[in-house]
């Protein structure tokens, strides 16, 4: 409704511009027009003359001879706007794809943590602009150290072993497995021959010392020895007295404790308390466990003696002969030095140790977060103090000058573009500015919303500066150099006279007929060819809705706030 109501005061403004007594003969913008054809050359008879409609593809009105003509010499240049509308190049609009969108970072780079640990120190915030390398986040390297030191212990450790192997077989180690082999064939020649009288003597005296332990223990001290014991320690009684007697005249004195006297009474105190604790310990009984000691060790005794009075198992000399078999091995392999097989193995264990050395760098290494690249920080998810594991996205990092631009285009736009396409992009923040973008990608696939089916395709802007920021709204003009040819002429201008369609061309201004060869029509507007037409030629004829001077591409009325129209935002137009 706003277009038609534009589209009449236009009219009306022609009407009162050419005369003021247009305005109350005309009832209606078709009689307006009817009243201004009148006046061509060529439009005497206007009963059945008509502009060429929208809908009338290829189709021109007719009419049969000229009349009077308008005095086009006469008009201002603002009179000459309301009859006559500058011809554009076909391609201009009819290749060209508008879009807006919102402008958005091509990609964002999540930096995760490699290792776990607590948060020691945040150096970056939301905002901050970073370089390759800088500091992002610590995480407190203690465990991580440790972890090293470990490592590198280990790695020492197996080197070492490797080493050995490698060196000179030591003398000491010969001679200690040698001896080793020798007692375990002395073993096994004991076994096979038996024990000697010696061997049992020692073992039967060794039963009877363990047995006479044990009733000692059993039986308590005889008389004899009590009596000994008490005769003892009454005899270090008199000698405490005799010392004490000795002490008790000098004990005033302050240096009593540096006196002859002090240290005697002082040696008879410790002389009687051994001898007393002597005699106690002897009259009092064993105790249980001591019992059971001294029986323990008579079994023991016995099953030695037991054992040696037997002849040696089949078993045990078996045993005997295998230890004595192991015992030579060792002796021979020390003897001819390392083999291939504990080389590798020795190999294998510090290449191991070299690995998880390595790994433990690592992990000390990542308790650094470094920036992988030049950018802005768009996020950060930790705080210090936080215990955190690996894996966990610590930093969203992301190029700012890296920005792009993604649009919806019509099914029947999008045939019109390829990729690196070039295209000029508009920021609503930024108004009378350009910037330079090309066709990045188009989606293989349409996205359907409501029964529109849009492609999604992104443009990459080219060498933005610092005002253009993510999410501003933008608006993406493609043209494409392959469009239509000929010229766009408002589709009122094309009339006919017999089978010759032609438009009248402001010349000199008088207008001037010229032949047309009439093309495709683009809603209010036709496409034509001729060869007198040129760039910056103007026709008579005029259409409800204009061509925006900042941008000769869109059509529509002023700005209305409707889609499509110039402070619009459309989601496409391919004119």
């Amino acid at each position: 409704m706003k277009k038609i109501l534009w589209a009449l005061l236009y009219i009306l403004l022609a009407l009162v511009l050419v005369g003021g007594g247009f305005v109350a003969a005309v009832g209606s913008p078709q009689a307006a027009w009817n009243r201004v054809q009148a006046l061509l050359p060529g439009g005497g008879q206007t009963a059945s003359t008509q502009p060429l409609s929208s809908g009338q593809a290829g189709g021109v009105a007719t009419t049969q001879d000229d009349g009077p003509a308008l005095d086009f010499a006469a008009m201002t240049a603002e009179e000459l706007d309301t009859v006559t509308t500058q011809i554009r190049t076909a391609a201009d609009v009819t290749s060209q794809v508008s879009a807006a969108g919102n402008i958005q970072l091509s990609a964002q780079q999540f930096v995760v943590l490699e290792t776990n640990g607590v948060v020691q120190e945040m150096a970056v915030r939301v905002g901050d602009e970073v370089a390759a390398g800088d500091l992002l986040a610590a995480l407190d390297p203690a465990d991580a150290e440790k972890a090293v030191e470990r490592a590198l212990l280990n790695l020492a450790s197996a080197q070492l072993s490797l080493e050995k192997l490698y060196d000179e077989t030591d003398p000491a180690d010969i001679a200690s497995a040698a001896a080793d082999l020798e007692s375990a064939q002395e073993n096994l020649a004991d076994l096979y021959n038996g024990p000697n009288t010696l061997e049992v003597a020692a073992a039967r005296s060794n039963l009877a010392s363990a047995w006479a332990k044990y009733n000692d223990l059993q039986a308590g001290p005889s008389e004899e020895k009590k009596i000994q014991l008490s005769t003892n320690m009454r005899k270090f009684q008199v000698a405490l007295d005799e010392a004490r007697r000795a002490w008790e005249p000098v004990s005033w004195r302050p240096d009593v404790g540096r006196t002859p006297q002090a240290a005697a009474y002082e040696k008879a105190t410790i002389d009687y308390e051994n001898a007393k604790a002597a005699y106690d310990e002897a009259v009092a009984p064993a105790s249980a466990a001591d019992l059971q000691a001294a029986l323990s060790q008579a079994q023991n005794a016995q099953k030695q003696l037991d054992d040696l009075l037997e002849s040696a198992t089949s078993a045990e000399i078996a045993a005997a002969e295998a230890q004595v078999a192991s015992k030579a091995a060792t002796l021979a392999d020390l003897r001819a030095g390392p083999n291939a097989n504990d080389l590798e193995s020795a190999q294998i264990a510090v290449d191991k140790a070299f690995l998880d050395l390595q790994d433990a760098a690592d992990d000390l290494a990542a308790t650094r977060l470094l920036a992988p690249m030049d950018g802005s920080i768009l996020a950060v998810n930790l705080t210090v103090g936080q215990q955190v594991n690996s894996g966990t996205s610590a930093v969203t990092l992301a190029r700012r000058d890296d920005l792009e631009l993604e649009v919806n285009v019509a099914e029947v736009d999008v045939s019109k573009l390829s990729l690196g396409q070039p295209a000029q992009i508009t920021l609503d923040a930024l108004p009378g500015e350009e910037f330079e973008g090309e066709v990045l990608s188009i989606a293989p696939s349409a996205d359907s919303q409501s029964g529109v089916v849009n492609y999604p395709v992104t443009l990459r802007l080219i060498n933005p500066d610092s005002r253009v920021r993510a999410g501003m709204t933008a608006v993406a003009t493609v043209v494409n150099q392959s469009g239509l040819s000929g010229w766009l002429v408002p589709a009122s201008a094309v009339r006919s006279v017999g089978d010759s369609p032609r438009v009248m061309v402001l010349r000199n201004n008088q207008p001037t007929p010229v032949v047309v060869t009439v093309g495709a029509p683009q809603g209010e507007w036709v496409v034509v060819e001729s060869p007198e037409l040129q760039a910056g030629d103007r026709v008579v004829g005029t259409t409800a809705t204009f061509i925006n001077d900042e941008n000769p591409f869109q059509f529509g009325p002023p700005s209305d706030g409707e889609s499509g129209g110039p402070s619009g935002r459309p989601g496409s137009n391919g004119g």
